[in-house]
């Protein structure tokens, strides 16, 4: 089947091109309803280096995250059918009028939201996962670092999983606007503010001037949310910055790739008694997501989670290298979508 697909022949530059589909016995064919760009999408776009552990060429034909309806299946495919709407959670292209992938890495689009919506499940699913395995509890102050797509779900999701205090913390004023709009407490742009200062005034309560040991007592957040990664230049920063202002015993969160050798502060953690947690949904087998990704959607589905708003610009696949140029250059977007 000749199909519209997107090609990125060398950094900063994607290109429309026609290819020939053809279906190999496990594999579904999928006519795209909607596909987002990802921040791994704009690193390969950007010419930063890719980890070696990666597929080679997995960013010629860009796209792994996605939605469509099912129009043919191979001949051993019994998990789908034509009219079936899924979800992408692979790399296979989204950014097509068509893609083909194998069962694996599909995941059925749920009934009660449509295509568009559900074109966001695996990056919504990916952080809906990190709130789900925070180990917030009710009454818990928090830090979230970097408000990419992840942290946005994490600011609205960790507060309606009990969180007392959200403290929002950016470089970018438009993205701490977002967060504010979606419950953080407080926001503070790491340029501006001081993060430290901040958090002290709002968790001394934590501190015990008598504590001896290992743990000194600090003050300071008893779960932090670090959202940094993929090409941004601060995921360093960041992830130090969530490792001091978490409490003596308090919880870590890491939820984005970095993709570059960084520096962490493991002493704090290890000599502070901190858990340290990398929820990592995309990187299980197929089995996991299979378990976890209806779960997942539940508080998509019933509006709990409001992921739409989070939608901030949109362009057709012929547009594609403009998308990258807007997304890479305007601290405003957060999610960027292509249509067919």
């Amino acid at each position: 089947m000749e199909v519209q697909s997107v090609r990125m022949p060398d950094p900063e530059e994607l290109e429309l091109v026609e290819r020939d589909l053809s279906l190999d016995e496990d594999e579904v064919l999928v006519e795209t309803a909607q596909a987002s760009i990802c921040d791994a999408d704009l690193r390969a776009w950007k010419g930063l280096p890719i980890s070696d552990d990666l597929p080679d060429g997995i960013f010629e034909y860009p796209g792994h995250e996605g939605s469509g309806t099912v129009i043919e299946v191979g001949s051993k495919v019994r998990e789908y059918e034509p009219g079936d709407d899924v979800m992408l959670f692979g790399p296979n292209n989204s950014f097509s009028s068509h893609f083909k992938a194998p069962v694996d890495s599909l995941q059925p689009a749920p009934d009660e939201i449509d295509l568009e919506l559900a074109s966001l499940g695996e990056p919504a699913c990916v952080g809906i996962y990190g709130v789900f395995q925070s180990g917030v509890q009710p009454g818990d102050d928090v830090l979230i670092t970097g408000l990419n797509f992840q942290g946005q779900i994490a600011v609205e999701g960790l507060k309606k999983k009990g969180a007392a205090t959200v403290i929002a913390a950016d470089h970018r004023d438009a993205r701490l606007e977002v967060a504010k709009e979606r419950g953080a407490d407080i926001v503070a742009n790491t340029e501006t503010d001081d993060i430290a200062s901040i958090v002290q005034e709002h968790t001394q309560y934590n501190a015990n001037e008598d504590a001896s040991g290992h743990a000194s007592g600090d003050a300071g957040v008893d779960v932090s949310y670090h959202s940094c990664g993929y090409w941004n230049p601060h995921a360093e920063e960041y992830l130090n910055m969530a490792i001091q202002q978490t409490r003596d015993e308090g919880i870590v969160v890491s939820i984005p790739d970095v993709f570059d050798p960084i520096e962490v502060d493991l002493h704090r953690i290890h000599h502070h008694g901190m858990e340290a947690r990398f929820p990592n949904l995309m990187h299980h087998g197929p089995e996991f997501l299979d378990r976890w990704v209806s779960r997942l959607m539940k508080p998509i589905v019933n509006g709990t989670l409001d992921i739409r708003s989070l939608v901030t610009d949109s362009y057709p696949i012929s547009e594609a290298n403009e998308a990258m140029e807007q997304y890479s250059s305007d601290e405003s977007q957060i999610k960027v979508m292509l249509t067919p």
